[in-house]
């Protein structure tokens, strides 16, 4: 695991595990995410950061066994033939934190976990979507952004904060 400088965003939140919350009314100032937070490392999974994903659907997860690991490779991979091998995690130490954007019509679209902080008992991970502008030049075909991260236990509750990111290509 690696620690890598993050740079904290305004962000609107969307909680997931015990507490069950929506969304923020008000989105995070940069001193609220990381107020009262460490910052934890971790590891971007080895081709989990696709663009080709067979997940058409918008998530975000916590997968916390292998059985849940080898079902999400399974569903990520489903346009691939043969499909690669999930990579070995060790589930005892670790969590996978997945993010995906869903079916896109177009090229240029690009999701990634930017950051995840520890604050108290839950943990915020920091999910950044970023769409094409109006200017950007993108392949005309199907594509469905996908990446995952592996992260040291526990997490404890975890909120998916969200931003979104429209490239500028012009």
């Amino acid at each position: 695991m690696q620690d890598l400088p993050r740079p904290f965003l305004s962000v609107a939140i969307v909680c997931f595990g015990g507490g069950g919350c929506a969304s923020a009314d008000q989105p995070l100032e940069p001193q609220e995410l990381r107020s009262g937070s460490q910052e934890v490392s971790f590891d971007t999974v080895e081709g989990a950061n696709t663009l080709v994903g067979g997940i058409t659907d918008r998530r975000r997860l916590v997968i916390d066994d292998r059985k849940g690991w080898v079902d999400f490779w399974s569903e990520l991979y489903a346009n691939m033939a043969p499909r690669p091998d999930p990579p070995s995690i060790d589930f005892d130490k670790y969590v996978v934190v997945a993010a995906t954007m869903g079916q896109r019509r177009t090229g240029g679209s690009a999701i990634r976990i930017e950051g995840i902080w520890q604050v108290g008992d839950k943990s915020r991970v920091l999910v950044i979507e970023t769409s094409p502008g109006a200017l950007c030049v993108t392949i005309q075909a199907l594509t469905a952004p996908a990446t995952a991260v592996v992260v040291p236990r526990p997490l404890g509750e975890v909120e998916f904060v969200e931003e979104t990111e429209t490239g500028d290509c012009g």
